[in-house]
């Protein structure tokens, strides 16, 4: 039996022809870029996938006794073909993956926006306590007094030495003004950081 015309590329390969690897690239690549194009690829995948199938012709038929019975190009191909709809399937298996996960997040999401939530109200606690703290004494003292509920505001006047009620709502109305300022300057500052 005759050698094939071809049997020259797979030699090429095997002793790293220059000449005739350059031919190969300029006889085929146009052929696998155009395939690749039709079939949900672009230009660097058919160089690669180009790459890929010369390696693996390298790698099975160099060095041993094939005998090439078709067009090296028909191989060239076929060997394209496989690990272009190979990569596909793996692209569909990771993005069926994704889907999956991603629906499962989103069925989850009523049960993460509360936990979600959660933490954001307990940030804004803890915020609210230690910007407390950066209030006058007589804030603080005001404030605490007010939210017992047990004392009048008769005697949190007379505790804290101010003329009447009226005095102590307008002082009240003050630090609550102080304490809604350095909450927000403190919160947003830290949830922005």
């Amino acid at each position: 039996m005759d050698q094939h015309a071809d049997q020259r590329y797979i030699e090429a390969l095997h002793k790293g022809e220059q000449r005739l690897i350059r031919e190969i690239y300029e006889k085929f690549s146009r052929n696998i870029l155009t395939w690749v194009l039709q079939n949900n690829g672009d230009a660097e995948d058919a160089e690669d996938l180009f790459q890929d199938a010369l390696i693996a012709i390298y790698d099975r038929y160099c060095g041993t006794d094939f005998q090439l019975t078709g067009s090296f190009g028909g191989l060239l191909m076929t060997i394209c073909r496989r690990k272009w709809f190979d990569r596909l399937a793996q692209k569909k298996r990771e993005a069926d993956v994704r889907n999956v996960e991603g629906e499962r997040y989103t069925e989850e999401s009523p049960e993460w926006d509360m936990a979600e939530e959660v933490l954001l109200q307990q940030e804004r606690q803890e915020c609210l306590s230690q910007v407390f703290k950066l209030l006058s004494e007589q804030c603080q003292r005001l404030l605490s007094l007010l939210t017992v509920g047990e004392v009048s505001v008769e005697q949190i006047a007379l505790d804290l030495g101010l003329a009447n009620a009226n005095a102590v709502y307008q002082s009240k109305h003050r630090c609550t003004a102080r304490w809604r300022q350095l909450f927000y300057e403190h919160f947003k500052g830290e949830s922005n950081g």
